[in-house]
């Protein structure tokens, strides 16, 4: 009664109450009659009606025959697969009652809905009611696949690829060798999931898939933890992937050379070339070092004993260096240092040797010491040192090479930083000239203050390299040994020897010869 009439519907017919505050027109009225299915009405009794507003029953129409009696009826829609149905509720009429939530389960299984049923649903849909809309009144169990077993390796296997630098690859770092140490996880497996099969409307099972399992790509070297989850490094090596499996390799091995088809070497363990080292690669090894072939001018450090069976032919570019002994064929220009001692079967050529222990060239028909400079703490022998053509040959013994080396580079530094101050003193005396005289501007006054303090720099390094060099000098002492230099068969001239600091230059040709240090003094004696 929102516009101030009302319409009402009795088994003696159809009234039509009109208030006085009403304002709606006979369109109004005549629309609401027909919503209630009253078509057959009087026009002048609702046009009566709607002018005296009385507010008393006005009959319009003769009383509405009942409505024929219908039972609510649906419509359904099952999926594709089978998993969801949909119904469409269409309401009864007349005195018809609503249908259960039986009869609504009676009507799916009628169409072989029989799994499902969501019974809130249905009972939502027949007492809100839900009409003209689909609403979802059963869904099936879809199947939950399962999953394959992974393996997630814990190594990073793109080092195996060449390294880029910048927009160009380095040929030089191939990434041949994947480092692990004992103990540390290389792989972990997550386990395969099972699946769970589902089912229908229809109440048929729907399969699943299952997952796989894998096993771990255990090789040699490699533990499998008690749970079968985890793979780990038996010892420190190299991990190798070989027929989809992963060993641990404790020895590095090159079956070939060192080249571009091998890369750069830098592995936690030994490692054995069977082939050379080609001029431009590294190879550093954190135990011993073994190469079968020639090093050409490569750099090869090792964290032990280096063995190179033929020789090194560095063209003054190979640089080797050991924590233990160094073994070799031969060595030509080439510089190597090592923490023990240098031992040389045939011959040292024009190298620069240091060694804290011994350094020997002898063991084969002629173990000889040409050019270079040659620096063992303790001893140094052969059979020949120096040549005919009165090559210069520098052997120096008695005193620990790295210090020497130190106190070189020192003197080297106490020399420029003495250089520098000589030309600063110089620029600082004529610019302080300039201000006697009165002719100083503000450039050359800035320029006097920068000078100034880059003095105060150099002259603080100078002092502090000054007092390195003193504390060199003692711990050298401290350090020296006997020293002595062996020589089964001949020395030549142009060869000076140096023990504990005192140089002695060999201008004859002398053979079976022994040089010792004695009373501040070098002293020749008989090979022993």
């Amino acid at each position: 009664m929102g516009q101030g009439f009302e319409i009402n519907l009795s088994e003696e017919g159809v009234f039509l109450v009109v208030n006085p505050d009403c304002s709606a027109s006979a369109g109004n009225v005549t629309s609401a009659l027909k919503e209630k299915g009253v078509s057959d009405y009087d026009g002048n009794a609702v046009k009566t009606a709607l002018e005296n507003k009385l507010g008393t029953p006005v009959r319009v129409a003769a009383a509405k025959p009942p409505e024929e009696l219908r039972e609510a009826d649906f419509r359904i829609k099952i999926s594709e697969d089978a998993l969801t149905c949909e119904m469409w509720l269409i309401p009864p009429s007349g005195a018809a009652p609503m249908p259960t939530v039986e009869n609504v389960k009676g009507f799916m299984n009628s169409h072989g809905v029989v799994y499902g049923h969501d019974e809130d649903a249905i009972r939502e849909m027949i007492t809100a009611p839900i009409v003209k809309q689909w609403v979802v009144t059963a869904k099936g169990d879809a199947p939950k696949n399962g999953h394959d077993a992974q393996i997630d390796y814990k190594i990073d296997l793109n080092v195996l690829k060449p390294r880029a630098v910048g927009d160009k690859v380095d040929m030089k770092e191939l990434g041949s060798v994947i480092n692990v140490i004992q103990g540390q996880e290389i792989a972990e497996k997550t386990p395969a999931v099972q699946g769970q099969d589902g089912m229908s409307l229809m109440g048929k099972k729907i399969s699943s898939y299952n997952g796989k399992d894998k096993n771990l790509p255990s090789g040699k070297g490699t533990v499998i933890s008690e749970d079968r989850l985890h793979l780990y490094a038996e010892y420190d090596g190299n991990v190798i992937i070989k027929g989809g499996k992963l060993s641990v390799n404790p020895v590095f091995e090159v079956r070939g050379d060192v080249d571009y088809g091998v890369g750069n070497i830098d592995f936690i363990g030994p490692v054995t070339v069977y082939g050379s080292v080609r001029e431009g690669f590294e190879v550093n090894s954190g135990s011993d070092m073994l190469i079968e072939g020639v090093v050409e001018g490569a750099v090869l450090k090792s964290e032990g004993n280096m063995t190179i069976k033929i020789g090194v032919r560095g063209t003054g570019k190979a640089k080797l260096t050991a924590k233990g002994d160094v073994c070799v064929g031969y060595i030509d220009q080439a510089s190597v240092m090592s923490d023990g001692n240098v031992a040389v079967a045939e011959a040292i050529l024009h190298s620069d040797i240091k060694a804290r222990g011994e350094i020997v060239a002898m063991g084969s028909k002629k173990g000889q010491i040409v050019g270079g400079t040659i620096h063992a703490g303790s001893e140094v022998m052969c059979d020949v040192l120096g040549s005919e053509m009165g090559t210069r040959t520098d052997v120096v013994v008695g005193e620990l090479p790295e210090l020497a080396e130190e106190r070189k580079r020192s003197q080297e530094n106490m020399k420029q930083f003495g250089e520098q101050l000589e030309k600063l003193d110089s620029n600082i005396s004529f610019l302080k000239g300039l201000e006697q005289q009165g002719q100083m501007t503000d450039d050359k006054r800035e320029m006097l203050a920068r000078l100034t303090k880059a003095k105060f720099q150099i002259k603080a390094q100078h002092d502090v390299t000054k007092k390195r060099l003193a504390d060199l000098e003692v711990s050298m002492e401290k350090n020296r040994v006997e020293g002595r230099v062996r020589v089964k068969n001949t020395v030549h001239p142009g060869v000076t020897i140096t023990i504990r600091g005192v140089r002695y230059i060999v201008r004859e040709t002398l053979r079976f010869t022994k040089f010792v240090y004695e009373d501040g003094e070098i002293k020749l004696k008989s090979f022993d």
